[in-house]
């Protein structure tokens, strides 16, 4: 497999990773700084938030493509197969819908980013652009997982975990 290939299939995993790596290396080296030399690096606790708010949407993205979002999913194992597709499709819709309304909100709210941040001098909308991104790529997953539940559900392929 190619590294192009590995990229792209991982896009999330490494993005994410690559976020809470900064974040925590940031993190660190601003403790080590204020303890042991009395002086705080200044852009580090933004940095530090801002790479949270990545994490967390693209973990999002990551636990919505291995179907890893927390469930109670008693009904669903009390159903026949093709009810338990059914159900699934109905979720499925209902996370198609938010996502949605999430990624236009999220446009709308980086567009109207205009100001940059205060120490990092980076537009607002570098930080932001993460909601509608997450939101289209957690459409794309959720669009893949709703054609499968579809075909389960109508008797022409197999139900997915």
């Amino acid at each position: 497999m190619g590294v192009l290939r590995l990229a792209t299939q991982y896009f999330e995993e490494i993005v994410a990773g690559t976020f809470m790596v900064l974040m925590s290396v940031t993190t660190f080296a601003n403790v080590l700084a204020r303890y042991f030399f009395n002086s705080p690096i200044q852009w580090a606790e933004e940095l530090a938030r801002y790479s949270f708010i990545w994490v967390v949407f693209m973990g999002a993205v990551v636990c919505t493509k291995r179907k890893r979002h927390i469930a109670i999913d008693i009904l669903l194992q009390s159903l026949p197969p093709r009810g338990s597709a059914w159900l699934r499709l109905v979720a499925d819709l209902c996370t198609l819908g938010i996502a949605l309304v999430i990624a236009y909100y999220g446009w709308k709210l980086t567009a109207a980013a205009t100001q940059i941040t205060a120490t990092l001098q980076v537009p607002h909308s570098v930080v932001y652009v993460v909601v509608p991104a997450s939101a289209a790529l957690i459409f794309v997953h959720t669009l893949r997982d709703f054609f499968g539940n579809l075909r389960a559900a109508t008797g022409r392929g197999k139900l997915r975990p």
